[in-house]
């Protein structure tokens, strides 16, 4: 699974909201910064012995935990001719292991070795002549009769799993699921497992599921295609402009011997984050994470050359013809938390666009009716520099050149008057409730701590945004809009009717 968008709003929002709803003003920040530092006080952080970090929050009665499992790579760590890699390695991480997934493992790595050997001398598995071909479908058919298809969700499944599953953007690979307390020790076995000892098991015919996921997400969905052709012209040197599911020319020619050593390089200590939220108990827990845990051998320092993007010299555009309603994607380019101004420029969209009394709403919906609607969306990762993006789904017999122009208008008259305070409290309101349907879950809230641990250095970073946000002026949202709103800055991307 990939997500498509990511944002610095976090889950502690939504743990602030579900007591706070309905309280205004100054005492929704006093009330929300209470709550927020008791959290804060059940929170514990451990180090394992080879640098894992782990993070365990104990809450609620029912006997049930959420686990998850962070690693700090994604889309932006992959180089030209591989990118898609890392969503390869999600989906083979559930696959199964050197124990799991296997009648006889010592059988199936000859097999492999042998496979992997017939995929270096035909271009990647693509090219076979009729002698390679009869070979690879004999040593197949071996392998098919010792592979346990799903054997590591299926245990999972025995185990009264739920949720499970495993996401690849920008900069992470999260694997998580609920589990029944009592499964607290199987849980801590599996995930170590996958972790050391991972096989490279269906390789070839899993980047097949992932080449037709791409067909189906891009190559057939407009707005997908869309969205890859924004990034690539929104960003012309920084890893942020490939997709995470990669390009179909670089899946095609990536190999089982090239994932493992990708695999091999980020997946170590430094790069981990394990949290824990429900019903644990961290001083009995954290020796049962260590005993599993604790085993994942150490490695070099991950060193990420990442290109720097650059100054953006002027509007730029890109068009998509195809049959499809007309869409447009106005995208503006703005830094990422922890800069200061990251937290009004989030507040700002909320005024501008997030919901029916906003201006762009109510101009562009209501009043002239020349879109179906409009959202607002900050990606496509959080480490680096990304956009703020608008996007609008345009109305018959209405073009996008019209729907650019009235959007503009909205924009300068905006930049002009400002906010008032009316708007700024709704916008504060909003990011809060806008995440609290999904975010107050153990789930979401595990994976909300290690990402942020992972990007940020700390957990607590949700709790510094979030007063942060809560201290944003006015002033603050006029001076980000007028910085960031400008149309030098910018790209816009439209879906064109094709005649």
């Amino acid at each position: 699974m990939i997500t498509r968008f990511t944002s610095i709003r976090f889950a502690v929002l939504a743990v602030v909201f579900a007591y706070v709803a309905g309280v205004s003003g100054v005492g929704l920040a006093e009330s929300s910064s209470s709550l927020l530092n008791e959290m804060a006080g059940k929170v514990k952080t451990y180090t394992l012995s080879n640098g894992i970090k782990v993070i365990f929050y104990r809450r609620g009665d029912a006997p049930i935990f959420a686990g998850a499992v962070v690693v700090r790579v994604g889309g932006s760590d992959e180089t030209t001719g591989q990118t898609g890699i890392s969503h390869l390695f999600e989906h083979m991480a559930f696959k199964g292991t050197r124990t799991v997934g296997t009648k006889d493992y010592a059988a199936e790595k000859r097999l492999l070795e042998r496979v992997e050997s017939l995929a270096e001398s035909s271009q990647s598995a693509q090219q076979f002549t009729p002698e390679q071909q009869k070979e690879w479908d004999e040593i197949h058919e071996k392998l098919r009769n010792l592979w346990i298809s799903d054997d590591f969700t299926a245990r999972y499944e025995k185990q009264g799993a739920v949720g499970q599953n495993a996401t690849t953007d920008k900069e992470f690979t999260k694997y998580f699921v609920n589990m029944p307390r009592s499964a607290f020790e199987f849980w801590c076995k599996m995930e170590a497992d996958r972790l050391i000892s991972p096989v490279m098991r269906q390789f070839y015919q899993e980047r097949d599921v992932v080449l037709e996921e791409r067909r189906m997400r891009y190559e057939d969905d407009p707005a997908g295609k869309l969205y890859e052709l924004l990034l690539g012209v929104a960003y012309q040197r920084h890893p942020y402009r490939a997709p995470v599911i990669g390009y179909e020319r670089d899946l095609r020619r990536i190999t089982a011997k090239q994932l493992e050593s990708f695999r091999a390089r980020f997946y170590i200590p430094q790069n981990i984050v394990i949290s824990l939220v429900g019903r644990v108990d961290p001083e009995a827990d954290i020796k049962v994470v260590e005993d599993y845990f604790g085993d994942i051998p150490t490695g070099s320092d991950t060193k990420r050359d990442i290109p720097e993007e650059g100054n953006q010299e002027g509007q730029r555009r890109v068009e998509l013809s195809t049959q499809a309603s007309p869409e447009v994607v106005i995208a503006y380019r703005k830094p990422n938390y922890p800069d200061p101004d990251d937290p009004p420029l989030s507040v700002m969209a909320e005024i501008l666009a997030g919901g029916r009394t906003s201006p762009l709403y109510v101009e562009l919906v209501k009043r002239r009716q020349l879109v179906a609607g409009v959202s607002q969306e900050e990606g496509p990762g959080i480490a680096y520099p990304n956009l703020l993006m608008f996007g609008m789904t345009v109305k018959s017999p209405h073009s996008t050149n019209s729907v650019i122009d009235a959007f503009d208008s909205v924009l300068h008259r905006f930049i002009k008057q400002g906010a008032t305070e009316e708007q700024l409290d709704i916008a504060k309101r909003a990011i809060g409730m806008e995440y609290l349907g999904h975010l107050s879950s153990n789930q979401s809230l595990a994976l909300d701590f290690a990402t942020s641990q992972l990007a940020y250095g700390t957990w607590k970073a949700s709790i510094e945004w979030y007063d942060l946000m809560m201290k944003v002026t006015l002033d603050d949202v006029k001076r980000v809009s007028d910085k960031y709103l400008v149309a030098g800055q910018r790209t816009i991307a439209t879906i064109e009717r094709a005649r």
